[in-house]
């Protein structure tokens, strides 16, 4: 089917009058690199126990809060109760066990308007996993991992799924993020920093690392890197972001320089601190307040 003569008008005159709508901010340094937009599909690389999840739903969480968005999220290695348990804490500023019983049920209730969970207790296929995020309607989906998923594993078997991911999110207008992981040779030695204060400690995975080939990195909108140097005495309570690609950065966002990653720490896993800001600080419930409709 053939476009309409002059359907892009609007767009092009938007574009000339710089009225072009931009990303969602989340408002702190994070914004000049990510902006969340509708209808992407995004790749999320990172090496294994670097806490990608973590912050991916510290992330989700300060875009429900700030903007509304609705997030249906399949979660293929954490239980819905630890999300929730990890997701209540960062909401509240306060360690989960300090929580009264009325405090969890109220935080709890609060958050699942927000964030909907499929079930892992079955092996989907990526497309039945597409199916059930249309018929969530919420506005994002999580697919993580997608090594958790029952796929064909093949070069031409994702060049497949990023085909039919792209035409999802072009249909429903959602945005699709995907939890990947880096190949085994992006973790030996050759990958190591040989110098300086890292010395001896894993870099972040480069996006040609990608396991699976540059089937995901070719069909992508965004693509960034999470990182953490695990082992190191402070380091390892910040995590590290680097922005690999944004397909349009007239509508934000821009990629980090080399080894100048965005850091983000764990605040003690009391929501992260972006070079000192808290994002969630100014949209949790007061003390005295234990509910928030």
């Amino acid at each position: 089917m053939l476009t309409k003569q002059g359907d892009s008008l609007q767009y092009l005159l938007d574009y000339k009058e710089g009225k072009i709508q931009q990303g969602l901010k989340i408002d702190c340094v994070l914004d000049d690199y990510l902006r969340f937009k509708p209808k992407q599909l995004n790749i999320i690389l990172g090496h294994d126990n670097v806490g990608k999840t973590y912050w991916v739903f510290w992330y989700f969480l300060v875009l429900a809060l700030k903007h509304g968005l609705k997030f249906c999220l399949w979660s293929g290695e954490n239980q819905k109760g630890q999300i929730l348990r990890d997701l209540i804490q960062m909401y509240s500023g306060e360690p989960f066990k300090n929580l009264t019983t009325n405090q969890i049920h109220s935080y709890s209730a609060y958050l699942e308007q927000f964030f909907y969970f499929v079930d892992n207790s079955k092996l989907y296929k990526p497309l039945e996993l597409l199916e059930i995020f249309a018929k969530s309607k919420c506005n994002v989906g999580l697919i993580d991992p997608f090594t958790g998923l029952d796929r064909e594993m093949t070069y031409e078997g994702n060049y497949t799924f990023m085909n039919k991911a792209r035409e999802f999110v072009n249909k429903t207008g959602m945005t699709i993020y995907i939890n990947t992981h880096p190949n085994t040779e992006s973790g030996r030695s050759a990958n190591l920093y040989t110098d300086g204060d890292f010395k001896g400690h894993l870099k972040p995975p480069l996006k040609d690392h990608i396991e699976g080939g540059k089937a995901f990195l070719n069909r992508c909108d965004d693509m960034f890197v999470i990182h953490r140097l695990i082992k190191h005495e402070t380091m390892k309570y910040n995590t590290m972001i680097g922005v690999e690609k944004i397909k349009d950065m007239e509508t934000g966002g821009k990629h980090t320089g080399i080894n100048d990653q965005i850091l983000c720490n764990f605040n003690s896993g009391l929501g992260f601190e972006v070079y000192g800001v808290n994002p969630l600080q100014e949209m949790r419930t007061p003390k005295t307040n234990n509910f928030k409709f």
